[in-house]
C-alpha cells in the first residue's frame, strides 16, 4: 500500500518537468536509485533525512514538503516514535510549529501516545527548542487524565518556565503550576519554588515572595534532614545550600523593600554564615562564600539606607571588587541620598561606564514571549534592578534641577518596567512623568506616548478580551 502518494506525485512531476531520469535525480539528491524506486512504488516509507535531500534537490526551501509528510505519516496508521521523533525535531528546528500541532492533535486521540509526546517535549526543552516544546506540553496537559501523574506536574512546571516572561501567558502558567508544585520531583520542586519567588520579586509582590521563600526554606530543611546529598538520584541544578540560603535572601529582601530594616537584618543573619551546612562539595562551598559576601554587603546596605553616610566609602570599595553588585549598590546610594538630601556625584562619575551599560538593557516593549533558560531569572532580576536604579536616578536629577536628564532616566525605567510588567514601577514612572511633563522635550513626550500605547496594546487583551482595537 502506498504511504507517500502525494509526495511521490510531487517528485514524479518534478522529474518529468525537468526531463530528468530517476538515476539523474538520485545523483543530485544523494539517495540511492533503488531506494528512490522503492519510495515511488510505495514499497518503503520516506525517512526524514531522505525527504530533506529530495526537497533540496528539487530546489525547494527546507521543510516545504513537511505539511504533506504529516498527512502521509499517518497512513494507514500512526508511525513508530523511532521515525516520528526525528521528524518532530526537524519541524522544531525549522519552526514548523503548525506541523507539530497537527501531529500532536492526531496523537492525542490515543492515550498511549501521551508518554511519547511528553518525552519528546523534554528532548525539545533540553535542546532549547522551547516554542515547539510548549506545544507538546500543552498537549500533555490537555490529554492527561490523572492529576497525580508526575509528567502532568512537570508539564505545568515547564510551561511556567517557558512562559514566565510572557505578560499574558505567564500569569496563567503561574496559576496553573501552583497546585502542582509539590507533585514535582523534589529537585524540580526546589527550582519551582525558587522561580516563583523570583517571578513575584520582579513584580514587587512581596507577600507572595515571602510565602514562597518560606516554602522553599521548609523544603530545603526537610531534604537536609534526610541527607539527600548522599543519594546519586538527587541532582538539582544547584547545591542544596544554595536553595536554603536563597530562601532567606528573598525573605530579607521582602522586608528590606518594605522599609522594615530591623526585620531584614534578622533574616540576613540566617544566610550570613552557612559553613555549618553538611555535605558541601566545592560548588557548595563557593555558594556559601557568595552568600556570606552578599550578607556583608546587605548589612551595610541597611545602615546606608538608614542614613549612615560613614559606611559609604567602605561600600564603594565593595562595589569596585564586585562589579555585578554595582547596579544594586548605586540604587541604594541614590535612595539614601534622595531620602537624606545629600549628593553623590563623585561616586556616580566613578561608575558612569556601568550606568551607560544599564541604559542598554533589553527594552523591547512589544511585550513578546520570553523563553526561560538557566540564566533567565537572573536576567529578569538584573532588569528589575536597572529599572529601580533609573527611577531613583531620575529623582536625583530632578533634585538637582536637571529635568531633561531626569526625564530621560525616567523613560529608561518605564521602558524596562513595561517589559517586566511591573505595574508598581510603571505607575511610579507615569506619575513622575506627569509631574515633570512641562520640562519634557517633544521627543521625550513622543517616547512616553509610545510606551503608553504599547502598554495599552497588551492591557486591552485583559480588559477587552482582545477584540476591537481601541485607539487612544
Amino acid at each position: 500500500m502506498k504511504h507517500t502518494s502525494t509526495i511521490c506525485a510531487e517528485l514524479e512531476g518534478f522529474i518529468k518537468r525537468e526531463e530528468m531520469t530517476l538515476h539523474h535525480f538520485a545523483g543530485t539528491s544523494g539517495i540511492n536509485a533503488g531506494t528512490l524506486s522503492g519510495i515511488l512504488n510505495g514499497n518503503r516509507p520516506i525517512a526524514i533525512g531522505q525527504l530533506d535531500r529530495m526537497t533540496y534537490a528539487m530546489g525547494l526551501p527546507e521543510g516545504s514538503l513537511y505539511d504533506l509528510y504529516v498527512d502521509e505519516f499517518f497512513a494507514p496508521q500512526a508511525p513508530h516514535w523511532r521515525r516520528l521523533r526525528p521528524f518532530m525535531l526537524r519541524c522544531a528546528e525549522l519552526k514548523k510549529y503548525g506541523c507539530i500541532q497537527r501531529i500532536s492533535n492526531r496523537l492525542c486521540k490515543d492515550f498511549w501516545h501521551i508518554s511519547g509526546i511528553f518525552n519528546t517535549a523534554e528532548i525539545l526543552f533540553e535542546k532549547g527548542l522551547y516554542e515547539a516544546a510548549a506545544i507538546l506540553y500543552e498537549s500533555v496537559v490537555d490529554s492527561e487524565h490523572s492529576s497525580h501523574m508526575e509528567r502532568l506536574a512537570i508539564s505545568y512546571y515547564r510551561l511556567f518556565q517557558i512562559y514566565q516572561g510572557d505578560c499574558r501567558k505567564g500569569y496563567k502558567a503561574v496559576i496553573q503550576f501552583l497546585p502542582y508544585r509539590y507533585r514535582l520531583p523534589e529537585a524540580y520542586a526546589l527550582n519551582g519554588l525558587l522561580l516563583l519567588a523570583e517571578v513575584y520579586a520582579v513584580r514587587s509582590s512581596w507577600t507572595e515572595v515571602e510565602n514562597y521563600a518560606d516554602e522553599l526554606s521548609e523544603l530545603a530543611v526537610k531534604l537536609y534532614k534526610r541527607q539527600v546529598w548522599k543519594s546519586d538520584d538527587f541532582n538539582p541544578d544547584h547545591p542544596l545550600v544554595y536553595y536554603y540560603g536563597k530562601s532567606y535572601l528573598f525573605k530579607a529582601a521582602s522586608y528590606e523593600y518594605r522599609g522594615m530594616f530591623e526585620e531584614a537584618r534578622n533574616w540576613i543573619s540566617q544566610y550570613a554564615d552557612l559553613s555549618w551546612f553538611e555535605g558541601l562539595d566545592q560548588q557548595g562551598l563557593d555558594e556559601v562564600n557568595k552568600l556570606k559576601s552578599l550578607a556583608e554587603a546587605n548589612f551595610i546596605n541597611l545602615e546606608i539606607k538608614a542614613g549612615d553616610r560613614n559606611r559609604i566609602p567602605e561600600y564603594v570599595c565593595f562595589l569596585e571588587e564586585h562589579p555585578d553588585e554595582i547596579v544594586e549598590g548605586l540604587t541604594i546610594l541614590l535612595e539614601s541620598a534622595n531620602r537624606y538630601h545629600f549628593f553623590i556625584d563623585e561616586i556616580l562619575f566613578k561608575f558612569s561606564y556601568k550606568i551607560e551599560q544599564y541604559g542598554n538593557v533589553d527594552t523591547d516593549h512589544r511585550l513578546t514571549q520570553r523563553v526561560a533558560t538557566n540564566s533567565y531569572p537572573e536576567k529578569l532580576s538584573y532588569n528589575l534592578r536597572c529599572s529601580v536604579f533609573f527611577q531613583n536616578f531620575a529623582v536625583y536629577n530632578f533634585r538637582k534641577g536637571l529635568h531633561r536628564e531626569g526625564i530621560k532616566n525616567l523613560l529608561y525605567s518605564m521602558a524596562i518596567s513595561v517589559t517586566l510588567n511591573n505595574k508598581e514601577h510603571i505607575f511610579n514612572s507615569m506619575v513622575m512623568f506627569e509631574l515633570y511633563r512641562r520640562f519634557a522635550s517633544d521627543q521625550q513626550c513622543q517616547t512616553y506616548n509610545n510606551l503608553c500605547r504599547n502598554l495599552w496594546d497588551h492591557e486591552k487583551v485583559n480588559i477587552l478580551g482582545g477584540s476591537n482595537r481601541v485607539y487612544v
